[in-house]
């Protein structure tokens, strides 16, 4: 599906994707000023929730609009406004699964590194969602990377932002084209950091580990949700820093993303890791994520938004 074919969200109004424009002077587009969310929406499979719902709606609007400010932009619409806007889009959109796109960015006018971050826009975008890594089901293979994830005193890595997201791509572009899948980086410390959009996780002698945000992490929506799963059935977790050995001597390792979802890595800069293929902590958590994100997990409710009830509770 092509992203740019349906409707958008735009300050407030949804105009033709055609007409979703911006100048080619923008100073984002210059200077990487902006924060953004991917969103995922997928299927009822409980009959209380019609659908579609989407995963963890509130949280993802909050981290937009904190990163906004992180970066001294203040977003000109509330939390409420831009929840019922990202249901009105999944609504029209048609699909019964998608991805939803939020960007904040600067108003075209003036041009400056430094930017006027008074003039902030708000746009969000629906699509048809393909998949984020092929054949991912059955594992995926990893490498680790040549580029050092950037630290807190060069761009804040618990701010989700544009700019910011160059460091993680050219990692990930490193991986792909040496035929992998997807790249972890670590951080100035030499220990690991995270995959380009995905955070890390290892299984210790039985205990599920992940770095802490202080190792220079974005704080996942989806590494939360890891996180209480692994306690819901039974799965001691810890957040500590993993040397890259930690990942060799690992019996799983798990990449966990809103795009990616939760995915199990199977080969480590041409190693298997544990017997080489996705092990059973894995196959549990990924049981319980898909019954969380379609509303069968009466426990964890309350990470799906149904768009439809939205419309019809929230004001204009």
């Amino acid at each position: 599906m092509d992203v740019t074919s349906g409707p958008v969200w735009i300050d407030g109004e949804v105009v033709a994707g055609a007409d979703a424009m911006v100048h080619v002077l923008n100073p984002s587009l210059h200077y990487g000023w902006g924060a953004y969310e991917g969103i995922r929406f997928y299927p009822s499979r409980t009959p209380e929730l019609d659908g579609p719902l989407v995963f963890r709606l509130r949280e993802h609007i909050r981290r937009l609009v904190n990163s906004s400010r992180a970066l001294g932009m203040t977003v000109p619409h509330t939390e409420e406004e831009l929840i019922r806007a990202c249901a009105d889009m999944a609504l029209r959109s048609g699909l019964s699964s998608g991805y939803l796109r939020p960007l904040v960015f600067l108003r075209e006018g003036a041009m400056s590194v430094a930017g006027q971050l008074d003039q902030v826009r708000v746009a969000i975008g629906c699509w048809a969602w393909s998949g984020y890594l092929p054949d991912a089901d059955h594992g995926i293979r990893v490498r680790t990377s040549g580029w050092v994830r950037s630290g807190p005193a060069q761009l804040p890595p618990s701010v989700k932002s544009t700019g910011g997201y160059i460091n993680p791509s050219l990692a990930r572009l490193e991986a792909v084209r040496g035929g992998d899948h997807e790249a972890i980086l670590l951080n100035q410390a030499g220990r690991v950091a995270e995959a380009s959009a995905a955070n890390v996780f290892a299984l210790l002698d039985g205990v599920l580990v992940t770095p802490p945000v202080s190792e220079g992490i974005l704080p996942g929506i989806t590494r939360d949700a890891v996180l209480t799963m692994a306690a819901d059935v039974g799965v001691p977790t810890e957040e500590r820093p993993l040397a890259p050995a930690d990942l060799r001597m690992a019996d799983e390792v798990l990449l966990a993303g809103t795009a990616m979802e939760l995915v199990a890595v199977t080969t480590l800069d041409g190693l298997p890791v544990g017997g080489g293929s996705a092990g059973p902590v894995f196959t549990t958590l990924r049981a319980e994520f898909d019954k969380a994100i379609t509303g069968q997990l009466p426990a964890r409710r309350d990470w799906v938004t149904d768009v439809t009830s939205v419309l019809d509770t929230v004001s204009p």
